[in-house]
């Protein structure tokens, strides 16, 4: 509309510039009908099918205006090119720009730019950007953006944006975003971040806002994990899965302290935190009966069977155990593994009893574990020969209260 607009000025201007014979006002609408002319013609023309292209920089080659309305099985850029659409392959040694849809293959030195669709194979050696959905696989040195859905495969040296959904593998060396739903697999040197809902991410860092399935890396963030988060650290609002970390935290999951005695530990306290079925155990205890007083920490892991008012948590906890306060022997390898069974009676919202047999396994290169337990049921000794260590196993228990 504003191109024909400027026709009929034009015109309406020559035929008055003709009757009063006034020259530089024909000059004046020579300049006008030259800067605007081609977009006269492109707002009028039809599409145009050209089997071969060839151009040396956008807008200038072998199509001439208007070229955003052909459409070319093959188009050769020698620097860049500017084209409607692509149904076959395009090749360019900087730049490709296609207003409209890519069908099959598109290669360019710097830059591929796509206002439509692009189904096939899209390879640059810096970016790829794309109006449009995306199907099939998209290859960049630097970085992939799609704002349309992706379907197929996103590869990228630094970074993969996609902001709406993708159905298939986003693989960069930094980091992959997607605002949308990923249903497929996010693998990044760096990390991964998904506004929705995710099924797998692998990366340094992992972000799902939804529901996510799968996350290994060293930072884990859902909103509502559903199953595996493998990682040092693991954030979740809700927790239907198994969280394996260092910190496991999920806001509706649990958080208990607990207090007990056990065979080898007079004093213990310990925190349990993590989902509603799968926790962490962080513990220190003391033992002043004996022939000295000897400090322990420990570390574990373990899974949660509720049978309301009752409950059986079954966990793993390693300890390390020094003589005195320093919870942390840096003169040799002092290893206390137990494997707890304990029951539980929740006698009220905030307080439970615990109680249950514990079996134990001591492997020390410094100390014989005959007298680390106090009482028990011994199962198994070796002597420490020349270079080995002690190995002991035995029978114990655990009895306490859970706070919280």
């Amino acid at each position: 509309m504003f191109s024909m607009l400027l026709l009929r000025f034009a015109q309406k201007i020559t035929r008055r510039s003709f009757m009063r014979n006034s020259g530089s006002v024909r000059i004046l609408v020579v300049i006008i009908m030259a800067l605007f002319m081609p977009s006269v013609i492109s707002a009028q023309a039809e599409p145009v099918h050209r089997p071969v292209s060839v151009s040396f920089v956008p807008g200038f080659g072998s199509n001439g205006p208007p070229y955003t309305h052909v459409t070319s099985n093959f188009s050769l850029n020698i620097i860049g090119g500017l084209i409607g659409n692509i149904e076959g392959c395009e090749i360019g040694s900087v730049l490709n720009i296609d207003k409209g849809h890519v069908t099959g293959f598109q290669a360019a030195g710097v830059g591929n730019f796509a206002g439509g669709d692009v189904a096939g194979l899209q390879i640059a050696g810096v970016i790829d950007v794309v109006g449009g959905g995306f199907s099939v696989v998209q290859i960049a040195g630097v970085t992939n953006v799609v704002r349309g859905e992706v379907a197929g495969g996103q590869l990228a040296g630094v970074a993969n944006i996609v902001l709406t959904h993708v159905r298939g593998v986003q693989l960069a060396g930094v980091m992959n975003f997607a605002l949308g739903d990923v249903t497929g697999v996010q693998i990044a040197g760096t990390g991964n971040m998904v506004g929705r809902n995710s099924t797998v991410q692998i990366g340094a860092v992992n972000i799902a806002l939804g529901e996510t399935y799968t996350q290994v890396g060293v930072f884990n963030i859902a909103g509502h994990a559903r199953g595996l988060q493998l990682g040092v650290v693991n954030v979740a609002e809700d927790h239907d899965g198994v969280p394996i970390g260092i910190v496991s935290i999920v806001k509706n999951g649990q958080f208990h302290v607990n207090a007990w005695t056990d065979e080898s530990s007079l004093l213990n306290v310990g925190i349990k935190l993590g989902s509603k079925h799968v926790y962490n155990v962080y513990a220190v205890g003391l033992q002043p009966l004996g022939s000295s007083l000897r400090s322990r920490l420990g570390l574990g892991i373990g899974g949660h069977i509720p049978a309301d008012p009752f409950f059986l948590d079954i966990d793993a906890v390693g300890y390390n155990v020094s003589e005195g306060l320093r919870f942390w022997s840096q003169e040799g390898l002092n290893m206390l593994n137990k494997l707890r069974i304990t029951g539980g009676w929740q006698i009220s919202p905030k307080l439970a009893i615990t109680a249950g047999p514990t079996i134990n396994v001591w492997h020390s290169t410094e100390w014989d574990g005959e007298d680390i337990p106090i009482v028990g049921l011994p199962l198994y000794s070796h002597e420490r020969d020349i270079n080995g260590p002690w190995t002991d196993i035995w029978l114990g228990f655990n009895v306490g209260v859970q706070l919280f």
